[in-house]
């Protein structure tokens, strides 16, 4: 049995994928074969030749990009279906998402429906759209991209942590829904990565999370991308509502550090 990973002749559809994590797995799809759709806010806009689409394309891949707000349900169903009757969907990952800080009493109304509508009504509306599409065909993939401040509190992160600990929620119920039918969805739980929304994190604050990481560093883009891509391909078929945490072992243990004088 080959392991190599071959999407070719599928259709992927990632969201916020104009940059980091969403960037990386795009690309990553697209090299094992398949056409890869990008659902962004902004990728489309971009005229500089450096949209997610026209880097694939220039390393001889087959991309687009269409300009979408997840968080409105009914231009999630429009989108959706328009793809679905060129192309059909076989590949859905979940990747859109906004972090602000702050505790609950720093925490508006406003910031916490923001949160909450990107993070989870946001995946939830293109879950539901592909979901349509998936099981009239028997089959199909989706990978949500969460985050280890679902599993385990962040302090300061409280509107974040309850999105990404509802969105592992959502994973695991629509995993348990769907896979009679041929559908397996799962997701995946960063840890600290490398990316512009983690740039937040001064050098000091970034070195002790670090020195708290068993492996000793945050990971890259590519290391989500690569566990994205094996969750999309025949390797994964027997996962269903699972959650794969890529932290470096920072949610399940704190090496022992010493301070030396």
């Amino acid at each position: 049995m080959s392991l190599t990973i071959d999407l070719s002749g599928q259709h992927a559809v990632v969201t916020g994928a104009s940059r980091g994590i969403g960037r990386a797995i795009a690309r990553t799809l697209a090299a094992a074969g398949a056409h890869v759709t990008i659902l962004d806010r902004s990728d489309a806009l971009r005229t500089d030749g450096n949209s997610t689409s026209d880097v694939i394309r220039s390393a001889g891949g087959s991309a687009e990009s269409r300009q979408l707000d997840i968080s409105c349900s009914a231009e999630v169903d429009r989108v959706l279906d328009e793809l679905a009757a060129t192309r059909g969907i076989d590949i859905l990952v979940n990747n859109a998402g906004t972090l602000v800080a702050g505790s609950a009493t720093e925490t508006s109304d406003d910031t916490w429906r923001s949160i909450f509508s990107v993070n989870v009504d946001g995946t939830f509306y293109c879950s539901r759209a592909a979901l349509r599409h998936m099981t009239t065909q028997g089959r199909g993939k989706i990978v949500n991209v969460t985050s280890v401040s679902g599993v385990k509190a962040s302090q300061g992160f409280a509107a974040y942590c309850a999105a990404k600990g509802a969105l592992i929620s959502l994973s695991r119920q629509l995993g348990i829904d769907y896979a009679a039918q041929g559908i397996n969805v799962n997701a995946i739980a960063p840890g600290f990565t490398d990316t512009e929304m983690t740039s937040l994190y001064d050098h000091a604050v970034r070195r002790a999370l670090e020195r708290q990481t068993p492996n000793g560093r945050w990971a890259t883009p590519q290391h989500i991308a690569d566990v994205a891509a094996f969750l999309v391909s025949p390797l994964s078929a027997h996962m269903c509502g699972e959650v794969v945490t890529v932290d470096g072992g920072w949610s399940f243990g704190t090496p022992l550090i010493l301070d030396h004088e």
